[in-house]
């Protein structure tokens, strides 16, 4: 008898329970979890004080995506509309979805609380904290991350997350992945870095990688162009290739130096550019200015001019002021002196090669008469750390073990 009734009142609660569950399910209309709205990524907004870009993918064609987004520990949310778009499918992959919230009139350096929506499926509330008002800051820069299968670079990326936590977004050199059209490489390359992806903002520099197709021809960057949604502040005809934001007292320009591959659509691309770039160096109130591109300057093999590319920008850099270029490609770390109409002088601009953060080596990697520090990451892959402030603009090199590189700084 006994147990009869404990087996009873035990029927009576569990009814209880999925009652409540039902009711709750019903009443938020929302089922599901992570998994059904996955790879959120944070991307760089033009203000982040104010501002901020998040994205996620999922398998859920035509369903409306929506972000809420409230004050940490507030029980007041807004409710934001998301852009959706189809990424691109190739070799019979399987078609996802791309849900992208951009976020406005965000207080500085307050915490969020987010959660993201696709149909009925929710993600549970994550975090972000918005741009302080102090110029003080940390960013993690990966050169070239293309791989075969992303271990190295998910080594990489998370023993840098791990040394430097505080570290306010991440910068990616270009060639990201090894082939532009690869599905696979693009989930392997996102699931390397998702905690970071999670946390804070990534900007994106594109490679020439990036822009070949499945047959290794020159192909336009669909995919590249279709997952980051940078700020779409650049040249005319160009907004995603090229863009810059600012954090603290710097101003970040993306130029996009893949001329080669892209000629045949955009005949007069780093034109395009040279005409942006004058006008947005010119209006940036920032005390420093860091450029941020794939391909170098110089002519490679290195035989002293400058190439196409350099040609379009160097003046520019140096009338401008440019404090520090970061460029990859050549899968090697190297800082040059400052340098001002091709000669060294105090007042010029460091260029920067900033090594490789994938599998991916070169041991043929050219050294320039005027590079300062040389090495060549045969052993391990690299990365580095920014460290800005008003007064002091830092660079760190370390190997993936921790072990230091180079450091550098900028004082004025």
């Amino acid at each position: 008898m006994v147990k009869k009734k404990k087996y009873i009142w035990g029927f009576i609660f569990t009814c209880i329970a999925a009652s409540i569950y039902f009711y709750s399910v019903s009443k938020s209309g929302y089922t599901g979890s992570d998994s059904d709205v996955g790879q959120i990524m944070h991307v760089v907004a033009a203000d982040m004080k104010h501002e901020h870009t998040i994205s996620w993918k999922t398998s859920a064609l035509g369903s409306l995506g929506s972000l809420e987004i409230r004050p940490k520990q507030s029980k007041n949310s807004t409710m934001i509309n998301a852009e959706a778009v189809e990424l691109p499918t190739y070799n019979g992959g399987k078609p996802f979805m791309l849900y992208t919230a951009h976020i406005t009139k965000l207080s500085p350096g307050t915490e969020y609380e987010y959660r993201v929506s696709t149909g009925k499926r929710q993600s549970a509330w994550k975090e972000f904290k918005t741009e302080p008002e102090s110029t003080a800051f940390k960013a993690l820069i990966f050169g070239d991350s293309q791989s075969v299968d992303y271990k190295d670079w998910a080594n990489t990326a998370q023993t840098a997350w791990k040394s430097y936590p505080d570290t306010a977004f991440f910068i990616n050199m270009g060639d990201l992945v090894d082939n532009g059209q690869d599905d696979y490489q693009w989930n392997a390359w996102f699931d390397g870095a998702s905690k970071l992806f999670a946390t804070i903002p990534i900007a994106p520099v594109m490679g020439n990688h990036e822009a070949y197709n499945l047959d290794w021809k020159m192909a336009l960057p669909d995919y590249y162009l279709s997952l980051f949604s940078v700020p779409a502040n650049g040249p005319a005809g160009l907004e995603r290739y090229a863009y810059s934001y600012d954090y603290g007292d710097v101003h970040f320009i993306v130029l996009n130096t893949q001329a080669e591959e892209l000629r045949s659509w955009y005949p007069d691309f780093l034109k395009q550019q040279q005409k942006w770039l004058e006008k947005d160096l010119s209006q940036t109130q920032k005390k420093w200015k860091v450029v941020l591109m794939h391909r170098g300057i110089w002519k490679n093999p290195f035989n002293g001019p400058l190439d196409e590319i350099g040609s379009m920008f160097a003046s520019l850099f140096d009338t401008y002021h440019v404090d520090l270029v970061l460029t990859g490609h050549v899968h090697s770390y190297a800082r040059t002196a400052a340098l001002k109409n091709g000669r060294r002088d105090p007042s010029g601009t460091i260029y920067i090669t900033t090594g490789r953060s994938g599998e991916k080596v070169w041991d043929k990697s050219p050294r320039k008469p005027m590079d300062e520090v040389y090495y060549n990451p045969l052993d391990m892959p690299n990365y580095l750390v920014l460290e800005a402030s008003h007064d002091i603009l830092k660079v760190a090199a370390f190997k993936q073990n921790g072990e230091t590189i180079d450091q550098t700084e900028i004082k004025k």
